[in-house]
């Protein structure tokens, strides 16, 4: 026999993840403010004014919430980055003007978001050395994304065979994770560093980039 889920049993899971949610927001807050290793489990409770049992329903340790904000950090990026669309698109010009739409969404969320993704580039990967993978795999799903669309440029002759797909791929996807870190070190830098690699990235691909109105 199936057991129907009830409109408590709903309302009891959406409080229950609307509380995850704050506990990770908390910690974020407290790892970014604190540094990871000068807090604990009472600062993050205190934050939130929680007591340490709605804490260890959710997570069993401070390292187990350091993964949930570090995934939520994570997937801001993802979702800023990883573009189904630019795979789609009709022409090579096409394809970087997509390209630097995903840049400039990408530094509209450091933006909004610089200390947590400061958190989770730099302070996250130093304490856990895997955290580097996922990180850079992230950025891969971009990078493949990408060297599938060149590819199919190089098939139809509209791209030269000598282009390294795996490089250019590769190429597009450091340039998005340098454009996560120019706009923390001020507002001007993103612009003046990341668009012009952008150029110089689509000029080395596929001949000279088109002036700019």
């Amino acid at each position: 026999m199936t057991l129907g889920v009830g409109a408590d049993d709903r309302v009891a899971g959406g409080r229950s993840a609307e509380r995850r949610r704050e506990l990770v927001q908390a910690a974020a807050q407290v790892f970014v403010a604190d540094g990871y290793a000068n807090c604990g489990v009472a600062d993050i409770v205190a934050a939130l004014g929680v007591g340490h049992g709605t804490f260890y329903n959710y997570f069993t340790s401070k390292r187990d919430v350091l993964d949930a904000v570090v995934d939520h950090g994570f997937e801001l990026i993802r979702e800023r980055i990883v573009d189904d669309a630019l795979g789609r698109s009709a022409d090579l010009d096409e394809f970087f003007d997509r390209y630097r739409h995903i840049v400039d969404r990408l530094h509209e969320l450091v933006r909004q978001e610089p200390e947590l993704i400061r958190f989770v580039v730099f302070e996250a990967p130093s304490i856990d050395p895997v955290l580097i993978d996922r990180l850079l795999g992230v950025f891969g799903e971009f990078g493949d994304v990408a060297a599938e669309f060149l590819a199919s440029g190089v098939r139809s002759g509209d791209l030269p065979g000598a282009v390294d797909l795996g490089v250019a791929g590769e190429a597009m996807g450091s340039i998005l994770l340098a454009s996560a870190v120019f706009p923390l070190h001020g507002p001007a830098t993103a612009e003046d560093l990341a668009a012009p690699l952008v150029d110089f990235l689509r000029s080395g691909i596929g001949g000279p980039v088109a002036a700019r109105p």
